[in-house]
């Protein structure tokens, strides 16, 4: 991608084509320095002075259990915290459109720590754990606030993961954790790897995508923020919940759907505490999803773990 993109914000036709088919291949593409760094540090300070509160609160989420120090955190949703270009990039806006098409509706937004100290990795899963449609629907859009690697947790992910396998392939009804049989099988025909990912690059994936996240062996917090899209026809049924003085803002990004998901609140809003409830389907149904928080809670077990060659 030229300066020239990235100053105007628009991709050239051969840099758009490029993108989508390494989407389309991998599940998953990178686009390289597109978000200034004084955004990023701006929001990061701001989650680090929220995170001792977090791990102390009654509601703390750790992602498959407290071993692995990987906690999920509300980002800053105060009107100063929303920087577009973080929120709703314009160039990865451009490659979500000729996905699932034009005005994608902003769903879910999240954040990932890994925290110092944590334990193995996570199992492989996916985040699509409900019967879904066979092609692209929720896009995430992951950002990381540092320089990664596989030193301070850069996601395990798993290319090509996001097509030909369905629920069935899933070790449990309501979660996304991939039956060792399956897992194995793909490892032998093409294994997972980790990326080494430049702070201020942005990386765009297909939510079917297996992944894995994994420990953090540094002494800082490694933090990515996540924005989940879906097509304006889904009528995602998730529901975002932010402080009325953000709407102008958000009323402003015409080349994105920031309104039909949001719940604007007048009165101060804790942010940290409001937990957003993902639901994958098409209007919610009893008994198919469960509440994601469940995933802190219960722990994989050891089939549930990918193991690399050499390491057992």
């Amino acid at each position: 991608m030229t300066n020239r993109e990235r100053t105007s914000e628009v991709l050239s036709l051969a840099t758009l084509q490029l993108a989508l088919i390494q989407f389309h291949k991998d599940g998953i593409v990178v686009l390289k320095d597109v978000v200034e760094h004084a955004s990023l540090d701006h929001i990061r300070e701001r989650m680090m002075q929220d995170l001792p509160r977090n791990l102390a609160s009654p509601h703390v989420h750790y992602n498959h259990g407290t071993a692995h120090r990987n906690v999920s955190q509300t980002p800053p949703l105060a009107a100063e915290y929303l920087h577009e270009r973080v929120w709703a990039n314009r160039l990865v806006v451009n490659i979500i459109e000729h996905i699932i098409g034009p005005k994608p509706q902003l769903s879910f937004v999240t954040s990932n720590l890994a925290l110092p100290g944590g334990q193995g990795r996570q199992a492989v899963h996916s985040d699509y754990y409900c019967e879904h449609l066979d092609f692209p629907v929720f896009l995430e859009v992951c950002i990381f606030l540092e320089d990664v690697d596989n030193r301070n947790g850069s996601t395990e992910i798993w290319p090509g993961t996001h097509r030909g396998y369905t629920k069935k392939d899933h070790t449990y009804a309501h979660f996304g954790w991939i039956k060792k049989s399956v897992f194995s099988q793909r490892a032998r025909m093409s294994p997972p790897a980790q990326l080494a990912i430049s702070k201020g690059s942005v990386c765009l994936r297909d939510l079917r995508m297996w992944h894995a996240g994994m420990p953090n062996h540094t002494a800082t917090p490694r933090i990515m923020l996540g924005f989940m899209f879906s097509p304006a026809w889904f009528k995602s049924e998730m529901r975002l919940r932010m402080p009325m003085e953000a709407k102008v803002m958000l009323e402003a990004w015409e080349h994105v759907d920031c309104l039909s998901a949001t719940e604007f609140v007048e009165n101060d809003m804790d942010y940290l505490e409001f937990r957003q409830e993902i639901i994958l389907t098409q209007g919610k149904r009893v008994g198919e999803e469960k509440d994601n928080h469940d995933h802190g809670r219960i722990v994989p077990g050891k089939n549930d773990y990918w193991e690399p060659p050499g390491t057992s």
